[in-house]
């Protein structure tokens, strides 16, 4: 885990907690904490765009077939479902208790991938273990407030890791908010205009009501980013009217056929990737590096202060290093590829924080990578630590997997 979930819960007044799910709960009243109805022009607004159904179709058919189904969603601390009362409060639990009322002769079950403090990058480096092992047949991605304007290839690449299923499972696209409207769905719906995915925001269903006056922020986010129990409940109304919207054309046989996988609009390198952690890495030379678990069980690959280099092998034409954390000093922190002149992290020009691609685009093959850390006599023991919990390869070609 790169940064732990949040597991703080807020006790909400009973008004917001009886905000209701449609007809996934037991009434269509909805009423938030400001007594301001859940409209049908605010869901009309989340629905950016319906896309190419035909998957998301198919999913249905089989669920009317009686066919065990299984949803997956992945994203950040809210798809985990921080600051839900219950699991069942979270956008994902009404979600799934949604498809169990429409489909009650189905063995319907959730996989819950979201990990807090994570973005689409790390997702992509992930998703095989932690999502698609499971063969889901619907996915909803929700990175939307974790991303930056870096993550444009990686957010492609676990899209279309998804889509490249032989299952051919459903992608939905959920964008949430932080404050003052913000969020990274510009980016994010270039890529889902361009796989044609459906995809729903919930900044563009409530932030007008916000800034209109008629929702206070307190009745659907905690803090600056977290829903509320009725911003839950409000984002997984938004994603399943998508769902009565793809069972509609089901029913009608108007859901077309499933179209093949389009050439990327950025990169596939994130499509193709090889994820090692520090258990799996063995050094080619290492001077003073320490294989260490943490107290949360986390393997990783320790610096001490007195350390020297430490290099492993990869093969692909990309590598991504994951850190337990945010480095202290990016200049402290030295690189080099296949033996090539050390870098230090500052001269990438990417955000500060656990994950950086260090290098892409090389020739596809084999290749090393050399790390060090530069003594830092002035730091604490606790700041001059770098742990690196593991490697990505990007870019695998099938021969190198």
């Amino acid at each position: 885990m790169v940064v732990p979930a949040t597991s703080r819960k807020m006790l909400l007044s009973r008004r917001t907690a009886a905000f209701l799910l449609g007809s996934c709960l037991v009434g269509p009243a909805e009423v938030f904490a400001s007594n301001r109805p859940l409209t049908d022009e605010i869901v009309a607004r989340s629905q950016l765009s319906t896309g190419d159904l035909a998957r998301l179709s198919n999913v249905f058919a089989k669920a009317r077939r009686g066919e065990p189904i299984t949803l997956g969603v992945i994203g950040g601390s809210i798809t985990v479902g921080a600051f839900a009362t219950t699991a069942q409060n979270s956008y994902s639990g009404r979600l799934l208790a949604w498809w169990r009322e429409r489909f009650p002769r189905c063995d319907i079950k959730l996989i819950n991938a979201g990990l807090g403090g994570t973005g689409s990058m790390y997702g992509a480096l992930r998703a095989q273990k932690d999502l698609l092992s499971n063969l889901p047949d619907f996915v909803v991605v929700e990175f939307a407030v974790n991303d930056n304007w870096t993550d444009a290839e990686a957010f492609e690449g676990l899209v279309r890791q998804i889509l490249d299923q032989p299952n051919f499972p459903a992608v939905l696209l959920l964008f949430m908010m932080w404050e003052k409207g913000g969020n990274d769905q510009e980016m994010q719906a270039k890529v889902g205009a361009h796989y044609r995915l459906p995809m729903v925001s919930f900044r563009d269903a409530l932030w007008p009501e916000m800034a209109a006056g008629h929702l206070k922020w307190s009745d659907c986010i905690v803090d600056d980013v977290h829903p509320t129990d009725a911003g839950h409940a409000a984002a997984a109304r938004f994603i399943t009217t998508m769902c009565d919207t793809a069972l509609n054309a089901a029913l009608a046989g108007k859901s077309g056929t499933i179209s093949p996988l389009p050439p990327p609009l950025y990169s596939a390198a994130f499509q193709h990737v090889g994820w090692r952690d520090a258990t799996e890495l063995d050094p080619i030379e290492n001077q003073g590096w320490r294989r260490v678990v943490d107290d949360k069980n986390v393997p990783a690959w320790d610096c001490p202060r007195a350390a020297g280099r430490v290099s492993f092998d990869w093969s692909g034409s990309g590598i991504v290093v994951v850190f337990a954390e945010p480095p202290g000093d990016l200049r402290r922190i030295q690189f080099c590829i296949d033996g090539a002149a050390f870098q230090t992290l500052d001269a990438l020009k990417q955000p500060k924080r656990q994950l950086f691609v260090l290098a892409r685009n090389l020739a596809p093959g084999r290749h090393t990578v050399e790390l060090a850390c530069a003594n830092d006599e002035g730091a604490s023991n606790a700041a001059a630590t770098v742990r690196l919990l593991g490697i990505a390869s990007i870019g695998v070609t099938d021969d190198q997997r």
